[in-house]
């Protein structure tokens, strides 16, 4: 049987890495990227400045979140998001998303 030549072997080495490429480049196009992703301080900016701009309370001025229990952990915080009370409304997404509720948690531990 006769050997292929090189210039056979070579295109099919090509051919091969064309191939290979087109397909990471559309697996990379379903995997999701940490860099769209929003930021703890986005997160926050979105769903809790209307309130508590600054880590403060427009509506109770004298339970500002800076500073509040409800910062005491991780679990405290994703516990009250779930179960407000007074008149805040639940942020169940929140919670359910674990990289936003620790950007999130991890963004108003820095509000001082």
């Amino acid at each position: 049987m006769k050997q292929p030549s090189i210039i056979h072997t070579l295109t099919r080495m090509a051919v091969l890495a064309v191939i290979l490429t087109a397909f990471a480049g559309l697996v990379s196009l379903h995997t999701p990227k940490a860099i769209g992703a929003p930021s703890g301080e986005q997160l926050f900016r979105n769903n809790c400045a209307a309130c508590h701009a600054g880590g403060g309370n427009i509506v109770d001025p004298k339970k500002p979140l800076k500073g509040s229990k409800k910062l005491t952990s991780k679990d405290t915080l994703s516990a009250y998001l779930l179960k407000p009370t007074g008149s805040m409304a639940p942020f169940p997404k929140i919670v359910g998303d674990a990289p936003a509720l620790e950007a999130l948690y991890q963004y108003c531990k820095t509000l001082k």
